[in-house]
């Protein structure tokens, strides 16, 4: 279950900010919302425009936010790594939400892996918006695998379908692969295919039934591929999806939260935004033992 009270939303002065402020002023209409909000800059990157000073960006940061999302906000103007600055802000904040924005796949150059570093070690949950995106809700797409780590995906899914009004679409999609060999058991790739459909559903049913969907319907779908992750992004394209959500793997016995290599290339793959959801503090002993506490 998401319990969002304190939503961290990262700036670097590009085109991506208007995109990432927009979510923020969706998300933040709730009184019970507090917003930090940081402009990052990296001293050390030649193409980083000049920070603004902290009264300057104060003041732009309300002329665009929206005014119903005006009601408990922070500003910061931070500068250093920025993977560093907003993972002690995080940590520092408290946050359960962080937002982030990233160019699109196609415009994308060594941008992902840092994007995926930030959400890896993240001790909370990621909201990830990629850029021209706009804020809706409507048509919601759970990423499962019908895993523990997964229920928080479609526990969100639920959640969010349930804090506004109207009819909102969920869906809770798992990927099947057909295994090789079935032809030698004397099985068409055809047959072989269906029964796979068929178990992936019987296994979406059970794990759908043990999670509270009161009020809101869950459709379920199998996708047949050997890349899921692919298999998730052409769905929420062709499904005209306005997110994506994806669990986090936890990694028992240590504090760090693994994406998963699913998640991850979801991640760097998908020009639908995508929240990756964490139990809250999975990697904070991580981040204490980066940064000196003070």
């Amino acid at each position: 279950m998401l319990d969002i009270k304190r939503i961290g939303v990262f700036l670097k002065n590009t085109t991506l900010d208007e995109a990432v402020l927009a979510f923020a002023s969706h998300i933040g209409r709730d009184p019970e919302r507090h917003l930090y909000i940081a402009h990052v800059r990296n001293p050390n990157d030649p193409e980083t425009l000049p920070a603004p000073s902290a009264s300057e960006f104060e003041r732009s940061i309300k002329e665009r936010l929206s005014a119903s999302a005006k009601g408990s906000i922070q500003t910061a103007v931070l500068e250093g790594d920025q993977m560093e600055q907003i993972l002690r802000a995080a940590r520092d904040q408290d946050l359960d939400l962080m937002v982030l924005g990233r160019k699109l796949p196609s415009s994308q150059v060594g941008l992902g892996a840092k994007i995926a570093r930030i959400v890896r070690k993240s001790p909370c949950s990621v909201l990830i918006v990629p850029e021209l995106c706009q804020p809706h809700f409507d048509r919601i797409l759970a990423a499962v695998d019908c895993s523990d780590h997964s229920r928080l995906a479609l526990e969100a899914a639920i959640q969010i379908a349930k804090t506004a009004p109207g009819q909102r679409q969920v869906v809770a999609a798992t990927v099947r692969n057909v295994p090789v060999g079935h032809d030698v058991a004397g099985v068409t790739f055809v047959e072989a295919a269906e029964r796979q459909r068929e178990r992936g559903l019987e296994s979406l049913k059970n794990f759908i039934a043990s999670v509270d969907t009161e009020g809101v319907n869950v459709e379920s779908m199998v996708l047949l591929s050997s890349d899921p992750a692919l298999a998730i992004t052409h769905a929420a394209m062709a499904r005209k999806m306005d997110i994506v959500i994806v669990g986090s793997r936890g990694a028992s016995g240590t504090a760090a939260a693994l994406l998963g290599a699913t998640s991850e290339r979801l991640l760097l793959a998908c020009a639908t935004p995508t929240l990756i959801v964490k139990r809250k503090g999975e990697t904070l002993s991580l981040l204490e033992a980066l940064f000196t506490m003070t």
